[in-house]
């Protein structure tokens, strides 16, 4: 069963903004100034006050997680997560204009990206409580995970 297109504009908008956090996150984690657009125009102040003028796009935030801090990231999830972020932008400009199931496929292909990134790169730094949360949640991810529909060929 295909998803109203109301339903599935929103899945995708919190999935690529959750992308971008989640790549964020792990940037932050080595060092708090690759967020910024410019890290060398980088204050502290700016960052503990979450007034970060301009941070670095997701595209950006991937290409430093692979080049700056050597994480091993496939090409293939990168060029998913820049289709998904044209499907999202015209999701928002001009509601559904492709079929819902290759909508569904993109969000399925940054899905089986980002669902081990986080496993990998980001679980491994939290603390026991959060980490256990995070757990929990992302059970309850991959159980619906399978839902998504493959286009049809």
């Amino acid at each position: 069963m295909l998803p109203d297109a109301r339903a599935l504009k929103y899945a995708v908008l919190h999935l690529q903004a959750a992308t971008e956090v989640f790549l964020k996150a792990r940037l932050q984690r080595d060092h708090w100034t690759l967020v910024f657009k410019n890290p060398a125009t980088a204050t502290r102040t700016a960052f503990d006050s979450g007034k970060i003028e301009s941070s670095c796009t997701t595209e950006e935030a991937f290409t430093r997680l692979t080049r700056i801090m050597g994480l091993a990231l496939p090409d293939k999830a990168l060029d998913a997560v820049k289709e998904l972020a044209k499907v999202r932008n015209a999701l928002q400009h001009y509601g559904l204009t492709a079929q819902a199931n290759a909508v569904e496929k993109r969000a399925a292909d940054v899905l089986n990206f980002l669902l081990p990134f986080v496993t990998d790169h980001l679980l491994p730094g939290l603390g026991n409580e959060q980490r256990a949360d995070a757990e929990r949640t992302l059970v309850l991810v991959r159980g619906r995970v399978h839902r998504i529909e493959p286009p049809s060929t």
